[in-house]
């Protein structure tokens, strides 16, 4: 009897032992995953500031040509 309880105490520390060593896999798994979302975030939050800036880039030229031909055209009227 007492031989089944020190192969039974034997197997519950080797199962700890297991259980806590996967613990510590898992947790470096997740900390590298949410390494990698952070990487990806700023990446992305970086294209978009990019974006932003070559579309009020393009708005603004947009905006001075329509000026412009409107101009073109009012002077061609009064003219």
């Amino acid at each position: 009897m007492e031989g089944r309880v020190e192969e039974l105490s034997k197997r519950v520390d080797d199962l700890r032992n297991d259980m806590n060593h996967r613990f510590t896999e898992l947790s470096k798994r997740i900390d590298d995953l949410r390494t990698d979302i952070s990487k990806r975030m700023d990446d992305l939050r970086s294209d978009i500031r990019r974006l932003e800036e070559d579309s009020k880039s393009r708005f603004r030229w947009l905006m001075g040509t329509l000026i412009a031909t409107l101009i073109t055209i009012a002077l061609t009227v009064v003219l």
